[in-house]
């Protein structure tokens, strides 16, 4: 999954989201895959160039009446969305937003959620209208719906589950500022941490995926060939960025086929432009060594 997310262009930083379930979360394992589905499904229908990256972890619960049971929640990584939009009616079955009344200069919003059969507005908005219907400089659009509501009511409408905890707190969108610092959430802090599995009667299958594959943002490929003493030297220049770029306290933790391997193969994760940059200089360096 990291050797996927580096394949990613630099300049397409996407957006973190954290799905998470109320107290009574669902056990079974066609719950909560199915519900991420159907999440992700609402993102493609609303935004149809949407890519998703997933991780699937599990939590054991501190507090409510499910203490010490394993909950599911789920880490995105989003691409192909915008931060700001216009409004759209949503109709759905725990959650609605329509638009009840339009007058000169603005228009009112109402967004409505189902709290244990009981229909309830939450929020009631108005909203100047767009300077010549367009969009700020900066990309900001005024007056406009924001992802952290759409994500927060399409989550409780695909859960269903009626608590309005859930609803206010349920989810979490953030912006990445970098392709670097998405990297570091997915390496360091979420999605490429590894821990203990649970013990659980229901095999959870895949802990992480891609939807929308074909609209990921990928950079090109290059391939270049090189000879056997220019790959020993690269692999050592290799080794000595890994070691450079790994805290002292850590660096018994790297594994040996991390910085050795007989058949010159070599995994690492970096900026391309650095490498990029020197390759040709290393290369005629070990043409100069041959001579």
């Amino acid at each position: 999954m990291l050797e996927l997310l580096a394949k990613v262009e630099q300049a397409a930083v996407p957006l973190a989201f954290t799905l998470t379930y109320p107290d009574n979360f669902p056990l079974y394992r066609e719950d909560y895959k199915g519900h991420l589905e159907a999440f992700c499904d609402r993102m493609q229908r609303r935004w149809p160039g949407a890519a998703v990256i997933w991780k699937l972890e599990f939590k054991e619960r501190q507090s409510g009446t499910n203490k010490g049971k394993i909950a599911p929640h789920y880490h995105l990584l989003v691409f192909g969305v915008p931060w700001r939009f216009r409004f759209k009616e949503e109709r759905g079955e725990f959650a609605r937003l329509r638009r009840v009344r339009v007058h000169e200069g603005g228009e009112h919003w109402k967004e409505e959620i189902e709290l244990n059969g009981s229909r309830q507005s939450t929020v009631m908005s108005v909203w100047a209208e767009l300077p010549d219907g367009g969009e700020f400089p900066n990309g900001e659009v005024y007056g406009a719906d924001s992802l952290k509501c759409w994500a927060s009511r399409n989550w409780f409408g695909v859960v269903g589950s009626g608590d309005f905890a859930h609803y206010l707190a349920g989810t979490r969108v953030e912006r990445l500022r970098t392709m670097k610092g998405a990297f570091a959430y997915a390496g360091k802090r979420y999605i490429g941490k590894k821990e203990e599995m649970p013990v659980m009667e229901q095999k959870p299958g895949r802990y992480w995926g891609v939807i929308g594959r074909q609209y990921l943002p990928l950079g090109k490929r290059e391939d270049r060939e090189v000879t056997a003493s220019e790959a020993v030297k690269l692999r050592r220049v290799m080794r000595r960025y890994r070691l450079a770029n790994t805290p002292p306290e850590k660096r018994k933790y790297l594994r040996k086929s991390q910085l050795w391997s007989e058949d010159f193969t070599a995994k690492l994760f970096c900026n391309v432009e650095f490498w990029l940059e020197r390759l040709p200089k290393l290369l005629r360096l070990c043409e100069i060594t041959a001579t």
